[in-house]
């Protein structure tokens, strides 16, 4: 939570700052949009590291193993705040979008072999945006592009492990327990463009890209004795890039 506020609070206390002066040319306050969002992640396996001891450091354990995420789809509703007739302050949000993690390589030297699973498990994302966006052209031109960025705030809960997974390492013996994603604030770019369809409805497009990263631990205990044989941490890379496409309405 304490990373949400210091992302929130900044772009809260900017479009207070901007209340007096908000209305355009024509008259509009603010403008919603809703449509379907496409989420690519463009990282990469990053290694796993291995705690020495129950509170020793993190020291490299294999670079050939790592996880992943795969794309997912999601509605996405976005609320804009007219500034001018350029300037807008947003606030983006989205169904939260399940991701399934792709798990890279093999563990516990080769006892766990990561890539013989469709996926390890998957985790719900929850991800509002605040942004700033500069949009060209006049109020009147039937197509206004525009640039942007912002920050966004990942939180990721509910994961679950998947079946195949638990199958295979309980005839092993082994388990795996205690999987946390941490939270993480990313900044974000975007292009995208409006089509004035009426004065109040549009269309429109984007695409945004978001470096964002976070770090997963778990632990691999033995179903025999209940005792931690391994506790792993490994960077998942995201970095997503995001396309949209929506309809939206100016009043």
């Amino acid at each position: 939570m304490k990373k949400l506020t210091k992302a929130l609070i900044p772009a809260a206390l900017f479009a207070v700052s901007f209340a007096t002066h908000a209305e355009t040319s024509e008259g509009k306050v603010l403008a919603v949009s809703a449509g379907w969002a496409h989420i690519m992640p463009q990282g990469t396996k990053q290694g796993v590291s291995t705690q020495v001891g129950s509170t020793g450091p993190y020291l490299p354990f294999t670079s050939s193993a790592g996880f992943e995420l795969k794309d997912s789809d999601t509605a996405e509703f976005k609320f804009d705040y007219l500034v001018d007739d350029n300037v807008s302050l947003g606030l983006i949000v989205g169904v939260p979008p399940t991701f399934d993690i792709k798990g890279k390589g093999q563990l516990l030297g080769g006892a766990l072999n990561l890539d013989k699973f469709s996926k390890v498990g998957d985790v719900k994302v929850y991800s509002p945006v605040v942004t700033g966006k500069y949009t060209f052209g006049a109020v009147n031109n039937k197509l206004r592009p525009y640039v942007g960025a912002g920050l966004m705030y990942a939180h990721f809960s509910n994961f679950k492990l998947d079946s195949a997974v638990v199958s295979d390492t309980a005839s092993k013996g082994i388990s795996i327990r205690n999987v946390k994603i941490d939270d993480a604030v990313a900044p974000v770019a975007f292009v995208g463009a409006d089509y004035n369809i009426t004065k109040n409805w549009f269309a429109t497009a984007s695409v945004s890209y978001v470096h964002l990263s976070t770090n997963a631990k778990l632990d691999v205990a033995s179903n025999a004795t209940g005792a931690t044989l391994v506790t792993g941490r490994s960077k998942i890379e995201i970095n997503p890039i995001v396309t949209y496409l929506g309809v939206g309405y100016r009043f």
